[in-house]
């Protein structure tokens, strides 16, 4: 019987040191755990006091709108860009643009306005600032003028405050800004800051990339992506084509790298989700979230057309099933048949390769108690993921904090 290169005994010497090493190294986990746990505690305290304060000030400036006195204390300057297409077609924008500028006038922020009317304009708006060297720009408008003004913003000193006045609103949602006007502007007040990640998507046949904040999807996503904006923008001579491209999509073959990892699948769409929130305020990724460096992968193997839209009709009542999902910081997918490509409902051609990466910590931005991060601002109130159950409390309409602060007070 041939002999083992090592004997037992040097085997059982070197466990028992391996042992000993990863006891040290776990009790060195735990210890930066409790420190870490220590530091968000004091967070939580800290930014609780500063919402507070910060109510205290804007109660008398809320009085006496128009009046303008040198009480308010200094005024902090902002770019102000409103969206008037953003919303329902019935909107008064002439008074949302004044209740948004009263409000933050009231919350200590001074807005130079300036009226979106193209993307191109708003991302010319936003370098400019950037180039500035930072300061506070504040979008009023809905999820795709957000992400057009915020990919300007990757790796800047811009701070990004946000107003939802969209039909969706799933940035604000995930980020756990209030849907009203006031408790919007109240949170910008408070200044409550996280700096959250970018997905990063390129292909191999084109110069271009997108950053998206939101989702990106390769198949009948970006399929989808053409027929809800569509459907937003009233676009009825495009939804025909676009409901027929999505039942004529057939399963194809695919490949996806995962920070190395090589998953085959036979599918007709993979989702790759910076947010938990997608499409119609659809709970897509619940475990996604954009401060945490990762992008949350869904292959949807084996489902076709059919089976895909069985699979989102139930999961927007809360029924279907879930679907594996990975997490990466980088994936490469590459398909048999070019297939199109969507970053954030902006539709790319067709392509063979796409590449997707994220951007840890790629813009700072305003937030609240959002489903969307790791470290949420616990004194400010929770905005819902989807349209609430209206015999359910939920977090946004119960008050928060020892100091009873609640709609972004």
């Amino acid at each position: 019987m041939k002999k083992s290169k090592s004997s037992s005994p040097d085997v059982l010497l070197c466990l028992e040191d391996e042992q000993r090493r990863a006891h040290k190294r776990s009790k060195k986990v735990d210890r930066a755990r409790e420190q870490l746990d220590r530091r968000l505690r004091r967070l939580a305290a800290t930014e609780s006091r500063v919402a507070r304060l910060e109510a205290i000030l804007a109660a008398p400036r809320k009085e006496r709108l128009g009046d303008h006195a040198e009480s308010d204390g200094a005024l902090q300057d902002a770019l102000l860009i409103f969206n008037p297409g953003a919303g329902r077609d019935s909107e008064d924008n002439a008074l949302r643009l004044a209740q948004v500028v009263s409000a933050l006038r009231a919350h200590g922020v001074r807005a130079r306005t300036e009226i979106k009317t193209s993307g191109k304009a708003a991302r010319a708006q936003a370098r400019e600032l950037v180039k500035a060297g930072g300061g506070l720009l504040i979008v009023a408008g809905g999820d795709g003028t957000i992400g057009d003004v915020a990919a300007e913003l990757v790796g800047s000193d811009v701070v990004l405050g946000i107003i939802p006045l969209g039909t969706m609103n799933n940035l604000a949602r995930s980020l756990g800004v209030p849907l009203d006007i006031e408790a919007a502007c109240a949170l910008i007040g408070i200044r409550t800051t996280r700096r959250i990640d970018a997905g990063r998507l390129s292909s191999t046949e084109s110069p271009d990339v997108q950053y998206f904040f939101d989702c990106a999807g390769v198949g009948l996503l970006a399929v989808a992506a053409v027929a809800g904006q569509a459907f937003e923008k009233h676009h009825w001579r495009v939804l025909p084509g676009a409901i027929r491209k999505f039942f004529e999509s057939r399963l194809g073959t695919v490949q996806v790298e995962m920070d190395g990892r090589l998953l085959a699948a036979s599918t007709c769409m993979v989702t790759i989700s910076n947010a938990p929130l997608m499409g119609n305020k659809l709970l897509a990724a619940p475990g996604a979230r954009m401060d945490d460096g990762f992008l949350d992968v869904a292959v949807y193997d084996g489902m076709g057309n059919v089976a895909l839209a069985e699979h989102f009709l139930a999961a927007a009542a809360g029924r279907a099933d879930a679907v594996p999902c990975y997490q990466a910081r980088s994936i490469r997918i590459t398909a048999e048949e070019a297939l199109p490509s969507s970053a954030d409902m902006n539709v790319n051609p067709v392509r063979h390769v796409i590449e997707v990466a994220v951007v840890p910590r790629a813009v700072e931005v305003i937030v609240g108690n959002g489903i969307g991060l790791t470290t949420p601002v616990l004194a400010a109130p929770a905005a819902p993921p989807f349209a609430p159950d209206p015999r359910v409390v939920t977090p946004a309409s119960a008050p928060v904090g020892e100091d009873g602060l609640a709609n972004g007070a």
